[in-house]
């Protein structure tokens, strides 16, 4: 009985060898990092770093009480450019966290309008000189999102209106005047305040 053996012809040969070459081609490129990932991760960083700065240091005296930088410009729209441009970078006397070359924009969250608006653009400075004027997005973006507590009207925890020791008794301080006694009615001057929540966004471009 005859056996009969398979064997590969040139073309066939040839075929396998050029599938083979492209299949290894394509699994090396798709392992191989992108330039654009690595410049939208380090635009993230950027955006991440700069408001985490913003939202734990200030410039204002206080200690633990005082507003750090993102409460200021919350409270205070007026106070955005002077410390974005000193913090974030655009004023060359300070060496800001975001190097040249990157614009940069601070949004809110409207929730009238369920839409992001800008608070701040280093393109668009009002008043101060910026090296980052009329840079605009043109290549990529990326962005850090934090939420912001912080109050409208800040709480008032009052003093006690009570001085005497009883209802007939002379009071502790004698030139301190009273209005009430322990066997009034008790009178609360605590004001609660009234607090509000901010969606910030830090949006880094190129």
């Amino acid at each position: 009985m005859c056996a009969r053996a398979f064997i590969f012809s040139l073309d066939a040969f040839v075929a396998f060898v050029l599938m083979a070459a492209v299949i290894s081609f394509m699994i090396f490129a798709s392992g191989t990092p992108k330039a654009a990932y690595t410049s939208l991760e380090q635009a993230h960083q950027l955006a991440q770093d700069t408001l985490e700065a913003l939202a734990t240091t200030s410039d204002l005296p206080g200690g633990s009480n005082r507003l750090t930088y993102l409460e200021q410009i919350i409270s205070n729209r007026a106070d955005a450019e002077r410390i974005m441009l000193r913090v974030a970078g655009g004023n060359p006397q300070y060496n800001g966290i975001i190097p040249r070359g990157y614009g940069y924009r601070l949004e809110t969250y409207d929730f009238n309008g369920t839409n992001w608006t800008v608070y701040f653009d280093s393109a668009h400075p009002l008043s101060s000189y910026s090296d980052r004027a009329n840079k605009t997005y043109t290549k990529l973006q990326a962005s850090a999102t934090r939420i912001l507590s912080l109050y409208d009207v800040m709480p008032d925890p009052g003093a006690s209106p009570y001085c005497y020791l009883s209802c007939s008794g002379n009071g502790l301080d004698s030139t301190k005047v009273c209005n009430a006694t322990p066997c009034d009615a008790p009178k609360s001057v605590f004001i609660e305040g009234e607090s509000k929540i901010q969606f910030i966004r830090l949006v880094v471009y190129t």
